[in-house]
């Protein structure tokens, strides 16, 4: 009995149909694709497209090479270029990049008025996936605008669609299948100005969650200062300075008149609660350098706030509203965290009287 030929060849077909398949499925989980949309009252937008960055610079590599220019020279002998060299390419790429993508608005293209690289972040021991890399575009469209719909050119498998509206009232999710239209996004009604008193509440409600319960390090700083002495003018030197310092901190960073790297910002946030926990368990005492050191630390932990009262933009000309608002309510909080640390410490006081008394 002769075996037949047709059967070998068959299963090599179906082989390397699957080995082709696998090697495409892969190539599609490179993409890491994912896309946020967030809007302002005034019309503007931030735009955030997250992809794998070695990926990324592949794909826009080939069409580069369609369009018969020239792709970016490998730099190393080994034909690798470092992390450095594909950042610095792929700033150089931006603006082919952003010819891959449309966004629709009303029957008329909106293109982006800024494109900036943001590079992806070191890897870490516990991260389990690479880092990615972002283009992170913003624009402006009218604030009669009514519908949206996206294209990215450069997918093959679908990705997350994220949209943050403007007046906070949902945020939309979806997933859009690779190289295809989103379905249309209603834009309608989030680009309405608010009146100042809207405005300031909403801001001073985003101050005061930015503390309470969104800050743990600077409410356990503020709590330091609290019970390195329990006496009023120890307390309120301490506390002023810090309002103070926090303030300035906030207004220098929200305004961008100043701009500090986000992980010193962290690291020195850290410190902050170490140093403060330090001392307390070293002295007792109001030592002159501790105003010095709240000043610094002060300037840190409202760096932060001032991130993020800029996560939101305010509207156009209601910046400073939006400001005293936001700060107005960070201090709300200090006051609230305040109030329930003395009567924490009255509560305390109280029931030590009562067992030394039975």
């Amino acid at each position: 009995m002769t075996s037949c030929p047709c059967v070998p060849r068959a299963l090599l077909a179906v082989a390397l149909v699957a080995l082709i398949g696998q090697r495409s499925a892969v190539a599609h989980e490179a993409e890491h694709t994912a896309v946020a949309f967030t809007f302002a009252r005034d019309g503007s937008f931030v735009l955030d497209v997250t992809n794998d960055a070695n990926w990324l610079l592949l794909r826009l590599e080939s069409f580069v090479a369609m369009e018969g220019g020239n792709p970016g020279a490998l730099a190393t002998g080994t034909g690798r270029r470092t992390d450095e060299q594909r950042d610095e390419r792929l700033r150089a790429l931006a603006s082919l990049f952003v010819d891959r993508i449309v966004i629709w608005v009303d029957g008329h293209e909106i293109r982006p008025e800024s494109i900036e690289y943001v590079p992806p972040r070191k890897l870490t021991p516990e991260d389990r996936l690479q880092p990615l890399a972002a283009y992170r575009l913003r624009g402006h469209m009218s604030p009669e605008s009514r519908g949206m719909r996206w294209y990215y050119g450069m997918v093959a498998d679908a990705y997350p669609v994220t949209v943050a509206r403007a007046d906070g009232r949902s945020d939309t999710d979806m997933i859009v299948t690779g190289d295809a239209w989103s379905r249309t996004l209603d834009l309608g009604g989030q680009f309405a100005a608010p009146s100042r008193r809207e405005l300031a509440r909403e801001y001073a409600g985003r101050g005061f969650e930015s503390v309470v319960p969104g800050g743990a390090g600077f409410v356990l700083f503020l709590l330091g200062l609290f019970l390195l002495r329990l006496e009023r003018a120890a307390i309120v030197r301490q506390v002023a300075t810090f309002v103070l310092a926090h303030s300035a901190g906030l207004w220098l960073t929200a305004t961008r008149a100043v701009t500090m790297p986000p992980r010193l910002i962290g690291v020195l946030v850290a410190v902050s609660v170490v140093y403060v926990v330090l001392e307390n368990l070293a002295t007792r005492e109001l030592k002159p350098w501790r105003l010095a050191m709240i000043v610094m630390f002060g300037g840190a932990h409202g760096a932060v706030l001032g991130d993020r009262f800029a996560v939101v933009p305010a509207p156009a000309g209601q910046k400073i509203v939006a400001l005293l608002a936001f700060n107005g309510g960070v201090e709300a909080a200090v006051l609230t965290v305040l109030a329930l640390a003395t009567l924490g410490v009255m509560a305390l006081r109280l029931s030590t009287k009562e067992a030394r008394t039975r």
